[in-house]
Formats: C-alpha cells, sequence, structure tokens
C-alpha cells in the first residue's frame, strides 16, 4: 500500500514536540509515586498509645479480590527463608473509634444502686437522637494500638491475645478493687496499650481464642463480656461506658451499596475517592441481604501473595459475620415475664447466659482459601500464618427490654410479646427519642414484606434510610487477627461431615496453684489432684482430657506442661495455654460480684473447639468425681444409656465430702492450729488418694433439692449450644423458632423451659454419682475434738469438718457417736472404696512405672 507524501515538520518544532513530551511524562511518574505512597501510608500512630519501634508499617494490599486465590506451600517456605519472619508476619493491631453521639446527654436513669436485683428499680435508658447520627471518622481520628511485640506467630495463640496486661502487671485487683477508669486512678489508653482496647473502645469484643473449624470455611472467635467484670456501684461508670459489650451481642440487618450510592446517600463521610470497595448501609430486614439479615461485624480476608516479592498481603474477600445462636432470641425466651440484655442500673449479672460471647466469620469461597485454612498449610514451619481477618463492629445504640426485640415473623410469630411491663419502658419507642438535625426518615417500598414484624424494634425509626456505615479505614476495628491451625485437621474433607472422634471428654480450668474467691486460702496441691483426677476418669471411660492451663495467670516459673507429660499420651489429654486472669474474684456475696471470666471463656472455648468432634462433654473442677453406679461399669455406659432414652442432659447433684478421720493426723502448722505440744488441727497423711480419703458425704443419696444450686452436667455437644460451669444456658430446644416448630409439628410458646425428658437428674444409686471432695486445709479443721463432738450445737462457721463415717452407711439405728466420743456425720460409697480406689491406685502405679523406666 503506498503512503500520501506529506511536507516534513521543522526541526525546531519537532524539538519542541520532544521536549514537551518528556516533561509530562516525568510529571506523570512523580504523580503516580505521589499517590501510591498515600495508599500505602503506615497506619497513623501516637506516642502515647504505642512504641513506633513496634509499629509495623502495612505492606502494600490489593484491595480488589481476586476471583482465584492460589497457595503454594513451597513458594510460601521459600518466600520465608528469603525475607525472613518479620518481613512476612501482619502485627495485631487494634483501631479505638470515639465513642457513638447517640445518646442526649445527662438523660439517663441509673435507677437504684443499692439494689442488687435487676428488674427491680433498674433505670431508663438515655433518650436517643433518631435515625442514629453518621459516624464522620477519618483514619487519622482513630487511635491504633499494636501488639505485635507479644503475639508473634501461631505459636502464641491463643495464649498471647491482648486479653489482659499478663502476669505482674495488672494494676487493678481481683479481689476488694474499687479502682475505676471514669474516676481516673486507672487509664483506658495505658490499658489498651498494656492490656486490652476493650475498655478504651468496647464495641470491639474480648477476644480469648479464635480459631478455624475443621473445613476451613468458618472462623470462629471466642469472647467474654467484660461489662460483667463488675458489679459494684462504685463502678457504674465504667459499667455504662461498657454497654456495647452487650450491644454487640445483639443482631443489626444491612443492605450492601456501592461506593456511588454510599456517596448519594452520605456525602459527609470520609472517602479516598479511588476505592470502590464494599459498602454497607443499616436497613430494615425487609431490605436486608439475605446474609445481612442478622449480622454485627464487616469481616475482611486478607492473604500473603507469595509469588511478589517481597510477598505482598492482599485483600482475597469480604463477608458478614453470623452467629451460633441468635442472643435476643435467646434473652426473649428465657423469662414469661418482661427482660432486658441490660438495664441502666447495670445490675444484670444474674443473667448469665450472656456471660460468654460466640461471633463466627465465613470465610470466602475464593480458591484454595478454605481449602488451605482446613489442612492448616497456611501456617508456615515457624508459625507464621498466611491469611488474616480484620474483625469491624456495625455501632449502632443498644436495644432494651422485650418490646425493642428485632425479630423476623418465622422467629417468633409476627407480634413481640411481653405480657408484663417489668421495666415501665413500654414507651421508649416514643417518647424516648429525639429527632437528629430535624431529619425525616423516607418511606422506602418493601422488598421482602415477609420479613416484617407488626411491632417490635423499629429499624426505620432508629436508624433511618440513609446510614451508611463507614469505610473500614475510618472505621475501629481488630486488624490482623491471624487464622491459624483448625483443633482437629480435616486434611481432604473440606466437604464432609466432622467425625465424632470421642464419644466422651471433660474439660478442665486448672492450675498449679491459685487463690480460692476472695483470696480465702491458696490452693497448692493442683499437680497432685489433677495427675489423680485424671487417671481416674481416664479409668471409668472418658476418652480424653482437654486442660486449660491457667498456670500463666499466677506465676511464670512453672506450667502443667511437666505435670501432664510424659505421664499421659496426646492421644489422652491435650494442654491448652490459658493464662489470662480472673477479672474479678470476689466471693458471690460481695457487693461487687463480678465474674471469673477467664474460667468462663475456657469452656466456651472448649465446647466450641472440641464439641464438634464429642459426642458427650462436660466441664468440672478436680475435685469433682463422677462414679459410674448399679449395673453400669463406665461413664461411657451410663451416657450410652442415657443417648438410648433420649436423654440430651444428665444433671449431677453437687454436696460437699469431709476428709475422714481415719486418714488424718494432727497439725499445727498455722496460727489458728495451737502448737507442737497441743496441735488443734488436723491435715491429710501423706501418701493417700483424694478419692479414698474424701469418700464421706454429708448427705446419702438420694440428695437433697437444694443439691442442685451447684450442679454440673453432661451434655450432648450437639443439643447444648452455650454452657456456663453449672447450667446448660443454650440448647436447641431454646432456640427452636415457631416456624420449625410448626415443621416438627409440636407446640412452641414464648417461654421456654427444659423437659425432664431432655434433662435428667442422675439416678445416684443406680446410674451415676459426683463426689465433691474440696480441699478441707488443716485450719477449717481448728478445734475439731470440740466441734465434732456428739451432742455439740455448731454457732454459725462452727461445723465439724472432718468425717466420721456412718457404720454400715445406718443412720437410722441406735448406734450414733464413734467410742472416743465423735458423732457419725457422713456416707461412703462402697463402689468407690471397694472396686474404683483399688483400680485407680493400680493404674497409677502402673503408669509411674511406665513414665520411670522411659526416663
Amino acid at each position: 500500500m503506498q503512503s500520501r507524501n506529506k511536507s516534513p515538520l521543522p526541526k525546531w518544532l519537532f524539538s519542541c514536540a520532544v521536549v514537551w513530551i518528556a516533561v509530562n511524562f516525568i510529571t506523570i511518574i512523580s504523580l503516580q509515586e505521589h499517590l501510591s505512597s498515600l495508599i500505602e501510608s503506615t497506619p497513623p500512630t501516637n506516642a502515647a498509645e504505642a512504641d513506633v519501634s513496634d509499629v509495623k508499617p502495612t505492606p502494600k494490599s490489593d484491595t480488589s479480590s481476586p476471583g482465584d486465590f492460589h497457595f503454594d506451600r513451597k513458594a510460601a517456605e521459600t518466600a520465608l527463608q528469603t525475607h525472613g519472619h518479620d518481613e512476612i508476619f501482619q502485627p495485631l493491631r487494634a483501631y479505638i473509634e470515639k465513642p457513638l453521639n447517640d445518646t442526649v446527654p445527662d438523660t439517663i436513669d441509673k435507677g437504684n444502686l443499692n439494689d442488687k436485683r435487676p428488674k427491680i428499680e433498674a433505670g431508663r435508658p438515655a433518650m436517643w437522637y433518631v435515625p442514629l447520627p453518621l459516624r464522620e471518622n477519618t483514619p487519622d481520628d482513630l487511635r491504633v494500638f499494636e501488639y505485635g511485640h507479644k503475639l508473634r506467630s501461631c505459636n502464641d495463640m491463643p495464649a498471647k491475645l491482648p486479653v489482659d496486661r499478663g502476669l505482674g502487671k495488672h494494676v487493678a485487683p481481683n479481689v476488694n478493687n474499687r479502682k475505676t477508669f471514669s474516676s481516673g486512678q486507672l487509664d483506658k489508653w495505658e490499658e489498651a496499650k498494656e492490656g486490652t482496647p476493650v475498655q478504651a473502645d468496647p464495641f470491639l469484643p474480648w477476644i480469648h481464642d479464635m480459631f478455624p473449624d475443621s473445613s476451613g470455611s468458618v472462623i470462629h472467635f471466642i469472647a467474654q463480656n467484660k461489662r460483667r467484670c463488675n458489679s459494684g456501684k462504685v463502678h457504674w461508670d465504667d459499667i455504662h461506658a461498657l454497654e456495647p459489650q452487650v450491644t454487640i451481642m445483639q443482631p443489626v440487618s444491612v443492605k450492601r451499596i456501592d461506593e456511588e450510592t454510599a456517596q448519594k446517600l452520605a456525602p459527609s463521610l470520609w472517602s479516598d475517592g479511588k476505592s470502590s470497595d464494599q459498602r454497607y448501609r443499616l436497613a430494615p430486614h425487609e431490605e436486608a441481604d439475605a446474609d445481612g439479615m442478622f449480622t454485627r461485624f464487616i469481616c475482611r480476608f486478607k492473604a500473603m501473595d507469595y509469588s511478589k516479592s517481597p510477598p505482598e498481603l492482599i485483600t482475597v474477600g469480604e463477608t458478614l459475620s453470623t452467629y451460633p445462636y441468635n442472643y435476643e432470641f435467646v434473652n426473649y425466651r428465657k423469662d414469661v415475664g418482661d427482660l432486658s440484655m441490660l438495664t441502666p442500673k447495670g445490675k444484670d449479672n444474674a443473667m448469665f447466659w450472656q456471660a460468654q460471647q460466640r461471633f463466627d466469620c465465613h470465610v470466602p469461597d475464593n480458591g484454595d482459601l478454605r481449602s488451605m485454612i482446613a489442612s492448616g498449610e497456611g501456617v508456615l514451619s515457624d508459625g507464621t500464618p498466611s491469611v488474616y481477618v480484620d474483625f469491624v463492629p456495625i455501632r449502632t445504640a443498644p436495644r432494651y427490654g422485650k418490646q425493642m426485640s428485632y425479630f423476623t415473623p418465622d422467629m417468633a410469630e409476627e407480634m413481640i410479646r411481653f405480657p408484663q411491663d417489668s421495666f415501665g419502658w413500654g414507651d421508649l419507642m416514643k417518647s424516648n427519642i429525639v429527632p437528629a438535625n430535624g431529619q425525616v426518615v423516607n418511606n422506602i417500598s418493601d422488598d421482602h414484606p415477609s420479613r416484617l414484624m407488626k411491632n417490635g424494634f423499629d429499624a426505620r425509626l432508629f436508624w433511618g434510610d440513609s446510614h451508611v456505615i463507614p469505610r473500614i479505614e475510618a472505621s475501629g476495628r481488630w486488624e490482623n487477627l491471624p487464622i491459624c491451625q483448625p483443633p482437629t485437621n480435616n486434611v481432604g474433607k473440606v466437604d464432609k461431615p466432622v467425625e465424632k472422634k470421642h464419644k466422651l471428654a471433660a474439660c478442665l480450668w486448672a492450675s498449679a496453684s491459685f487463690k480460692t474467691r476472695g483470696d480465702a486460702q491458696a490452693v497448692s496441691d493442683t499437680t497432685s489432684r489433677l495427675i489423680e483426677w485424671i487417671e481416674f476418669h481416664l479409668l471409668v471411660g472418658f476418652d480424653h482430657i482437654y486442660v486449660y492451663d491457667n498456670t500463666g495467670a499466677h506465676t511464670d516459673e512453672v506450667s502443667l506442661e511437666s505435670t501432664l507429660f510424659p505421664r499421659f499420651l496426646d492421644s489422652e489429654v491435650t494442654r491448652i495455654d490459658w493464662p489470662c486472669q480472673v477479672c474479678n474474684n470476689n466471693i458471690p456475696a460481695h457487693e461487687n460480684t463480678g465474674e471469673r471470666s477467664s474460667q468462663y471463656a475456657a469452656e466456651n472455648s472448649c465446647r466450641a473447639r472440641y464439641g464438634p468432634t464429642t459426642e458427650w462433654m462436660a466441664s468440672f473442677d478436680t475435685d469433682e468425681y463422677l462414679i459410674p453406679m448399679g449395673r453400669f461399669n463406665s461413664m461411657r455406659e451410663v451416657v450410652d444409656d442415657a443417648t438410648n432414652s433420649g436423654t440430651q442432659i444428665l444433671t449431677f447433684k453437687s454436696t460437699r465430702a469431709a476428709p475422714q478421720r481415719t486418714y488424718m493426723e494432727p497439725f499445727h502448722e498455722h496460727k489458728d492450729c495451737g502448737t507442737v505440744s497441743d496441735p488443734r488441727c488436723l491435715s491429710v497423711q501423706p501418701g493417700h488418694l483424694f478419692a479414698e480419703v474424701y469418700n464421706c458425704d454429708f448427705e446419702a443419696p438420694p440428695k437433697p433439692g437444694w443439691a442442685e444450686r451447684a450442679k454440673k452436667q453432661l451434655y450432648r455437644s450437639e443439643y447444648v449450644l452455650a454452657h456456663y460451669v453449672h447450667y446448660a444456658t443454650v440448647t436447641q430446644g431454646l432456640v427452636e423458632t415457631i416456624e420449625e416448630a410448626k415443621e416438627a409439628n409440636h407446640k412452641w410458646d414464648m417461654h421456654f423451659r427444659e423437659s425432664r425428658d431432655k434433662d435428667k437428674i442422675t439416678d445416684e444409686s443406680n446410674q451415676a454419682v459426683m463426689l465433691h471432695t474440696k480441699t478441707t486445709v488443716p485450719e477449717y479443721t481448728t478445734d475439731w475434738k470440740e466441734r465434732c463432738a456428739f451432742g455439740f450445737t455448731p454457732g454459725h462457721g462452727k461445723n465439724c469438718r472432718v468425717g466420721f463415717p456412718w457404720p454400715s452407711n445406718d443412720d437410722k439405728g441406735d448406734e450414733k457417736a464413734t467410742p472416743e466420743g465423735y458423732g457419725y456425720n457422713c456416707f461412703t460409697n462402697e463402689k468407690l472404696s471397694k472396686v474404683w480406689v483399688p483400680k485407680l491406685r493400680e493404674a497409677m502405679e502402673q503408669r509411674n512405672s511406665r513414665v520411670t523406666s522411659n526416663n
């Protein structure tokens, strides 16, 4: 093809054109570098919150989500060797957001703080601004705290999650504590740096544990409700500030929108003007996305891209959190009358089903992501994780009372029922609101009218139609929570149901030493108790024992590791390092009762971690022995029989046993125990088994009704969804909706009560019994000769604490006292003494021989 002839350009014009192109090219390159530096800037820090040297710059992150994430373990290990742990590991951070501007100042009624009853003079919530004002934060408004100096890898999980300050660093005692953050005696910013950020930003869950399920498709978060740590009136301001710890247990509903819509609805919200990330707005049920109907957190997943050098952190998907069950629905069905998840008075600790929290994040279905998490392959050889999740709370005001419950008709009919207005809050949604800036809520067409209740929480009134949730970068959040191995690897079984590995397992929260409630006594016999307790329960049919080792809360010199291993096999015992402190160790009668957070979180973790692979579970103390009785020769036989009869929970009444005088000797080495020549106390002789010494129960079977107050339980993990020390707090029966009841063709009622067919008290003579062998320290036996004498009338706290068994367990005959004049006062378990104690002694001797020979 022949070209057209053109006149050549003058040389001076050509030279100018070249110069002009070059200048513009350099300008464009410089502008790109400048924009890149802005996008890749490090998170905002403040010397008051974190040491600058500890804050690691955020690596380059691809905000788009690849459609097919690929993981190459060999490439990952090569990158680790080439670049090192510090270049790859992403430190855990907490971004602190200021409190919501959702209530009118000075309009709250505290109620009667001198009355501990939760429903009496409970106060009145502060007046709300409606619709909820926008959260107009920018990234620079957030305060950041980094925990990479504590939590360095998956090898540190869950022990080094920022739960508290750690051993020796606590500034507030957990007994008789009167220090508060509101008074300035405690500094929430210092606490956020050295301990946990939850007091500074109570919308952040107080996470004690997190782990993926065996399929790699769900990340489970185990948390405690920190608002329950104190209940005393001097702590009211702190308790009030922690209300969001309950709010995050109440679901919200959201609808996904794009960036353009977000800008139109809420132009005042911060935006970088570039990103096209997913946005959300609060929306009533009838408008919400199907997976956004009952949520509370945005879960942003990130992974290391090892194909880049150095590796880069990329976003691999974003999901909305779910609950294992609806906490608000549980609260609704717990009481026939009105009941509120929280009250302004704050005396809510009696509602112990709100102590333990669980939240779930579904892992995006993106290439190798789920299979890599399920197999544990994403955790490199030195414990460095390859996947992280940001956990971003969606912030709203709390809801009070049953009349503000937020359900759909398939859950609890079309009308919320509350037979009585116990709190006087029936008018909250009418007279306790103030229009915010004269805003008027527009009436949007209902996309899904079948989801609309005829009463209950008015989401459109409280949230409006344009409450857009801020971008993640401008939101308070947990960032870079590491995703580590699942409790049970399920390699090659991602889409298959989890197998029940164990028929019967127990959870123990134990320590090498500890102090009882109120620091009443120091207990140092825990290790010997632990060894005997595990041996006994393996002997009577338990498959596995999970020991949550709380020793690190008391000392950094020892742990239970050397006590448990190599004595026991890995197939018999699993130890979980659990050093977090009990946040309140006051006695139950104390004005500031609080609760034993570490213990309750351990039980929550154990059920969530190991329940899916266990048929029957229990949480016991090392002084509680389960003894098969009658025709049953093991606890496995007992639970098999219960399963066949349709029982879901076996309840064991609890009464105290006493050490038998036969196994005791004089003691004087305490200020209340006399002298060498005149010892006034007794102590247990060395060389005897606890099950042998304390086989002397003050109550004969069947135990009285009051013994159910401190009961313990065995339960089917599939039926009991949450368990709290003595009680199955949430069951499948409790969370059943009215629609599910109709499908099953049985009756449904607002108030649920567990039936005795499902929850059975054991037959203590013919099925199984619990022996409570709580240690009787020598000083508790002071003046035992006088107190135990037949005919002695004890004053308060002056009871005989030494056991004198009734002959042949017969307390109806004429013989009432020993030849020495001490009154008979307790009953022995003959099957324990004749069958199980000899077997226990033999089993312990055999294990001792094996351990000795292996050494």
